[in-house]
């Protein structure tokens, strides 16, 4: 169904063939008893004008046109479609200059079209730049100028004990975002570059999620949220890259931590899918995410805007600068896993991250042979 408007929109630009070789008719029919007129000139106009109305496919439909018009009203013998030697010969050169003008004309609005798309596209480059920018710049500023207040009370005299040490927890604390954004960016630049590795090994994945519960526990526990981990019992290992595997739930549970109002429960969950995979699910009861925005998470730079309200860029409410999810499923991709999210907007998300068992009867000494995935 969504395919009929364009091709009616098509068939509209093709039919304006019709109107530009009856206006030439009209015009040769006015003229020609008072003016010796160049037939060909007046219909190979109405094909240019065509093709460059209609395409080449208006061009070619202009051509047929044109060259009945021809047959029929001005080459001998008049009102007829039967051609003498003459006749088929001039009719011959007619339609072959007729196609080649209409290939020529079209194929100039083809390459218009493309250059008016490349500058469009090349805007929205350039916006979507602007706007990575100006993320980054309040990424970059917020835990300085945090740094910065914390360092000079510090080195005031009136400080407590318990005072120094909750201000360096909190600067440490700053500094790990930091360190998290360069890391970040410096994944983006190799995965563009496609130099990125992942090393699968045999990765304990209970182990690695609740390293991250514990990890992210502190920026959880700063907006209230509860975090608890959920490993079922039993479960085989997978074959993984540990740390690309610790960086893509982390970037997973940071994004429920960010979208989830304060004082949430996010829940990590490593179960069993099927003898050949194992699943591990970050929930959260947050916001959500609404339905034009599901299928376009894991792109670079895209942020949804929350609750119809400001983004980060616009309104400087929500931090990030939309790349720790395309970064995670970039990384499970490269450890041949599989990552989605089922959400409901008002009720909450879940990702779910799939990663292929390991398999001892395919272990060929991997601790001594890294076997490494270009990511890209």
């Amino acid at each position: 169904m969504a395919g009929r408007p364009e091709q009616k929109a098509q068939f509209a630009r093709w039919l304006v063939a019709v109107p530009a070789v009856a206006v030439a008719l009209g015009g040769t029919m006015l003229v020609a008893p008072y003016v010796q007129a160049d037939v060909s000139a007046v219909f190979l106009a109405a094909v240019m004008f065509s093709a460059w109305k209609g395409g080449l496919g208006g061009g070619m439909l202009a051509t047929v046109l044109s060259s009945l018009v021809r047959a029929f009203f001005f080459l001998p013998p008049a009102y007829s479609f039967t051609l003498d030697a003459t006749g088929v010969e001039e009719l011959a050169i007619f339609g072959f200059a007729a196609l080649v003008i209409s290939s020529l004309s079209a194929a100039r609005e083809e390459a218009t079209a493309r250059e008016q798309a490349a500058r469009v596209e090349a805007e929205n480059a350039n916006a979507v730049k602007d706007e990575f920018l100006a993320a980054v710049s309040h990424e970059l500023r917020t835990p300085l100028t945090t740094i910065k207040t914390l360092t000079r009370i510090l080195q005031r005299d009136d400080t407590t004990d318990d005072e120094r040490r909750e201000y360096l927890g909190d600067i440490a604390l700053e500094c790990d975002r930091q360190i998290d954004l360069i890391s970040n960016l410096l994944d983006l630049s190799r995965i563009r570059a496609g130099i990125v590795t992942v090393t699968p090994r045999r990765v304990d994945a209970g182990v690695v999620l609740r390293e991250c519960g514990r990890a992210q526990s502190v920026g959880a526990a700063e907006r209230g949220h509860e975090v608890s981990v959920d490993i079922e019992g039993g479960l085989p290992d997978v074959c993984a890259d540990r740390d690309a595997l610790r960086r893509a739930i982390s970037s997973i549970v940071e994004n429920a931590i960010k979208y989830t109002p304060d004082g949430g429960r996010i829940v990590l969950r490593a179960r069993s899918d099927g003898a050949a995979h194992l699943a591990l699910e970050i929930g959260d009861n947050g916001r959500g995410i609404r339905a034009e925005d599901v299928s376009h998470v894991f792109e670079r730079f895209y942020r949804g805007v929350p609750d119809g309200g400001p983004d980060s860029v616009r309104g400087g409410v929500m931090p990030g600068i939309g790349l720790g999810l395309y970064l995670a499923s970039v990384l499970v991709r490269g450890m041949g896993g599989e990552i989605d999210v089922s959400s409901a907007e008002g009720t909450g998300s879940t990702f779910t991250v799939r990663l292929p068992v390991w398999r001892d009867d395919v272990d060929l000494n991997v601790d001594d042979i890294p076997h490494e995935t270009a990511v890209r």
